[in-house]
């Protein structure tokens, strides 16, 4: 097959986009299949050998009509260059596969209800439910995504299925040699230190900084390396700024290390540097495993989760297979904590050995035997 992904981030920016467009490329790639893929021209984003870029919705359009592709992947969010991508693969005859990951704008209801009653909301509900109505098949992430999709768009139970988030446990492991430098180059010493890797807007960062170090900091003598998927928006400086304000406030700041933008290849280092992976969810349902509770498992890290109660997804992965803990609060989250601190961590090997059973290449798998099914075997 000849398959086109378009996405909204691709190499070489970082971030959880890029890793899973990543691991669909290189899976249907060694599958013998043809991939190309497909990303907007941003300003000061540089060109890579293995993603195109377009200007406008016309190139984007221009493309997929013209590129006599098999099928077609559109990763969201957002939403809209898929509402463009969808008419312009159905009139080139291709099949068209929508990974919406979770209903978009439920999500956005959830982080700013403010959103809901403004006429840009209302639009781009019309176009996610457009988009998701005409796809050929739709992915999510999770089970209490899917069933929410269906029910809010009225898809049929073939439409859908799921490409979970995973890790790819060749590249992202525990290496003690790779640790000791680590430590040394970021005068760790023997601290207990925890390891947050992401974005910044959509985890509660800020409230670990403020809520959280501090009390973990005086307790244990913990230290923290923040590893940053980081664009430099408005909102990330907005986030950044307030998360080393509550550091300092706290006179912590020589004990948080920011790193940004870390190319793939070497997080395996800095996560074997760290001896606990922090996963803040927001304060709202986000009912699914974040691809960063993988990456810390697969680094052999018990990981340490603030999420509220009705984040069932995350809870039943901690609790099944014994990778750490999950409080509903702060308050709750050091007390947990402190806990785990006191007592003796558990086994790298056998955290890290938790993450085999969760590979992208299974997501990957999935989606590729959607399209196969979608062009007859082919």
């Amino acid at each position: 097959m000849k398959i086109l992904i378009i996405t909204p981030y691709a190499e070489p920016e970082k971030g959880a986009c890029v890793v899973r467009v990543n691991a669909f490329r290189e899976f249907f790639t060694q599958s013998g299949h043809e991939v190309s893929v497909l990303a907007p021209i941003r300003p000061g984003v540089g060109w890579n050998e293995r993603v195109e870029r377009y200007g406008s919705i016309a190139a984007l359009m221009k493309r997929v009509l013209l590129g006599k592709f098999d099928a077609v992947i559109g990763t969201s969010p957002p939403i809209t260059h898929n509402f463009f991508a969808l008419p312009a693969s159905k009139a080139a005859g291709a099949k068209f596969l929508l990974d919406a990951k979770d209903p978009f704008t439920e999500i956005m209801r959830k982080m700013n209800p403010s959103r809901e009653g403004t006429l840009k909301f209302r639009a781009f509900e019309s176009i996610e439910s457009f988009t998701h109505k005409h796809s050929d098949r739709v992915m999510f992430l999770c089970r209490p995504y899917l069933d929410a999709a269906r029910e809010k768009f009225s898809l049929p139970a073939q439409k859908v299925f799921l490409a979970p988030n995973g890790t790819d446990t060749r590249k992202i492991y525990f290496d003690e040699t790779e640790r000791k430098k680590a430590r040394k180059e970021l005068d760790l010493g023997k601290s207990l230190t925890i390891g947050y890797i992401g974005g910044l807007g959509d985890e509660d960062t800020i409230g670990f900084c403020e809520e959280s170090f501090p009390v973990l900091a005086k307790k244990h003598g913990a230290k923290v390396v923040f590893i940053i998927s980081y664009e430099d928006t408005l909102s990330q400086r907005e986030i950044l700024a307030k998360m080393k304000e509550g550091i300092a406030r706290a006179g912590l700041t020589k004990s948080a290390t920011f790193l940004f933008s870390m190319p793939f290849e070497k997080l395996y280092k800095y996560l074997s540097a760290c001896d606990i992976g922090l996963v803040p969810y927001p304060n709202f349902e986000m009912n699914v495993v974040v691809a960063k509770a993988y990456d810390c498992v697969a680094a052999g890290l018990p990981i340490a989760v603030k999420a509220l109660p009705d984040n069932s997804e995350i809870a039943e992965f901690v609790q099944s297979n014994r990778a750490g803990f999950v409080a509903q609060n702060w308050e709750e989250f050091n007390s947990k904590f402190s806990k785990m601190a006191r007592g003796k961590l558990p086994p790298r090997a056998r955290i890290a050995n938790v993450a085999k059973k969760y590979t992208r290449q299974e997501g990957a798998k999935a989606v590729l035997l959607q399209m196969e099914n979608l062009m007859g075997g082919k």
